[in-house]
């Protein structure tokens, strides 16, 4: 079974002096935006070069870009070229052991979408031949994302987390808005613009703070579209600035209040060397967005 290989990771640059990794991609890309534009398919299109048509969108998570989480998937894999079909099944796994392709668009596909991704082949098994998979093959997967699978250690994380919002929200006479997906934020400053949704581009600006210690700002990021960062919403490391997004009308102002889980998660973020964000840290961030383009 092919899926058995998902568990190894692509094949960029390998296989040879004559293999071009970057002419090979910039073909491949071609070949697929040729067909999407020919067929009249209206495609995401990540930075990447990889592809997809969402049939159904989810309203849960993408996976995380830590790439630790582990994900449901059905799937049907295909060739590009000839449509032949060569594996389905449904895989559950650490994201961090599939393909590149898969890695690119389940971090930026919202859990319980169903869509067809169009893989370019360096991002799958490169010029390596695999059974059933000739060389520099553009693959081509149905999936039904299912969702990520939070395991018992990240929901006794998260109740952690959330009963400490909880607390310091009481302890600071503070009314919140709670969320279903867990997440607490107050706006801050209402308007009625339009709210983004998850492939919207954002401008936005927002402080990060630990819950533990509000009195410290830790970084202060601003963010707009350009040709290398498209500034959509799916695009934001930190879930909770996701989430907090889509509850925001464009001009707005809101202080989101986010379990770890939907911020660093058990890695934290470093700067420098030095370890900002400790691991398992609920973080506040103080939001404004600014415009969005639909």
């Amino acid at each position: 079974m092919v899926g058995a290989s998902f568990g190894l990771s692509s094949c960029i640059g390998s296989g040879g002096d004559n293999y071009d990794s970057s002419a090979q991609l910039a073909q491949d890309v071609a070949q697929i935006d040729n067909f999407l534009d020919g067929a009249n398919i209206d495609a995401i299109k990540d930075l990447s070069g990889v592809r997809m048509q969402i049939t159904s969108l989810g309203t849960g998570l993408p996976a995380s870009v830590s790439l630790t989480d582990s994900v449901d998937v059905d799937y049907i894999g295909s060739l590009f070229s000839t449509g032949a079909e060569f594996e389905r099944g449904n895989t559950k796994g650490a994201l961090s052991g599939y393909i590149d392709g898969w890695k690119y668009a389940l971090t930026t596909l919202p859990g319980g979408s169903e869509a067809t991704l169009y893989i370019p082949s360096v991002y799958a098994y490169g010029n390596q031949e695999r059974s059933g998979i000739p060389a520099n093959s553009i693959l081509v997967f149905d999936v039904t994302f299912n969702g990520v699978v939070i395991g018992p250690a990240r929901k006794a994380q998260f109740t952690k987390d959330t009963t400490a919002i909880n607390t310091y929200m009481q302890d600071k006479g503070l009314t919140p808005v709670k969320d279903p997906t867990g997440l607490r934020y107050i706006v801050t400053s209402a308007t009625s613009g339009p709210i983004p949704s998850w492939y919207d581009q954002v401008s936005i600006k927002y402080t990060i703070k630990l819950l533990s210690n509000d009195a410290q700002t830790l970084a202060t990021i601003e963010s707009s579209p350009s040709s290398t960062n498209l500034s959509r919403v799916i695009d934001f490391d930190i879930h909770g600035i996701q989430i907090g997004l889509q509850r925001m009308n464009v001009g707005s102002k809101a202080t989101l209040y986010i379990p770890s889980g939907y911020a660093y998660d058990t890695h934290g973020a470093q700067q420098s060397g030095t370890v900002i964000i400790p691991p398992n840290s609920p973080i506040i961030v103080e939001m404004e967005l600014i415009s969005v383009t639909h």
